[in-house]
């Protein structure tokens, strides 16, 4: 299935992707208030911790971030990095020259121990983005390939890496992905460890698009599919007025009720989950939990640093409750 109406709706934002650094991207999504990475953080660090639990040493938790651009879930989730803290940096503290940037980002995410134990790999068509995820550190290992081609398979390497995968995660690629490249990676994922807990899956999905394709290509693979209730995860502000109109209509022609949420002016997903039919109830509890933990608190923030050689900037960010691995 193709998103080709959803996405002629939304604003295109086709060449921040393919740029040799995230300068433009991060430009743009400040502009627009991109928040879904955050926002859903949390959930995929407690599916992470799941795993953990469960599997210990035995198998390491390696997560597939599908859509992954420059690495963004990498640096939320691995790292512990804030939206509000990548923009700093990226407007102040990264040169433009792109091995310049690779190698401040590098130094930046090391300043400090990496809070989560997770081996990050990055599955996205863009090769730039994903060549500056790799040199700036924040991907361990990557798949550059555009599965939404239907001439393209993943070759006998890009297999057995997503078979070591046993968490799946995508914040905000869905649209763009489709069932054609979720098929290829449902197929293979969790394979090494058939007979362990996982693999998981934690994906966001704008409410335009129709989940229906996606839990097929689970369900065809024995892994339930379902929706988090009472999670709704604004994704970004509009850009204009005419994207507004856009997108409401398409909504409204689905008949998908738009007073409580896209009407304040900002584009909101749903939160999915996906387990073994055995492991589904303890995934469910887990996103429940974090649901009433992970609220923000406005009224708590904290002052965080950002090094460049010996100097520290502060900035002040969010904080929200985090699960530790």
């Amino acid at each position: 299935m193709t998103y080709e109406t959803e996405n002629k709706a939304k604003t295109c934002f086709d060449d921040i992707y393919t740029a040799p650094t995230p300068h433009a991207y991060i430009a743009m999504m400040a502009k627009s208030g991109y928040e879904i990475c955050e926002q859903a953080c949390p959930y995929c660090i407690a599916a992470a911790e799941l795993l953990k639990n469960h599997t210990e040493d035995a198998w390491p938790v390696q997560m597939l971030d599908i859509g992954c651009s420059y690495g963004m879930g990498s640096a939320f989730v691995k790292y512990g990095c804030s939206f509000d803290e990548m923009v700093a940096f990226f407007t102040t503290h990264a040169p433009q020259d792109p091995h310049a940037a690779c190698e401040a980002m590098r130094a930046w995410i090391n300043v400090t121990p990496t809070p989560y134990d997770v081996r990050c790999v990055g599955l996205d068509s863009s090769k730039p983005a994903i060549r500056f995820a790799m040199r700036a550190g924040l991907l361990d290992d990557y798949i550059a390939r555009d599965f939404e081609n239907p001439d393209i398979t993943p070759n006998a390497e890009e297999r057995s890496l997503l078979r070591s995968c046993n968490l799946l995660i995508s914040t905000g690629a869905i649209g763009y992905v489709t069932d054609r490249t979720m098929a290829h990676v449902v197929r293979h994922a969790g394979k090494d460890h058939p007979s362990e807990f996982g693999p998981l899956a934690v994906l966001t999905i704008l409410r335009m698009f129709d989940a229906t394709p996606i839990r097929d290509v689970f369900e065809k693979h024995d892994l339930r599919f379902e929706k988090v209730p009472e999670v709704m995860l604004p994704q970004r502000r509009f850009t204009d007025e005419n994207e507004r109109k856009s997108v409401l209509k398409t909504l409204h022609d689905k008949r998908i009720d738009t007073s409580e949420w896209e009407d304040r002016g900002k584009q909101f997903a749903e939160l999915f989950i996906a387990a073994k039919p055995d492991h589904f109830p303890e995934l469910l509890e887990k996103m429940n939990e974090t649901r009433s933990m992970s609220v923000h608190d406005e009224s708590e923030r904290t002052a965080v640093r950002i090094s460049s050689n010996e100097s520290f900037i502060p900035i002040t960010t969010k904080k929200y409750k985090k699960i530790r691995l």
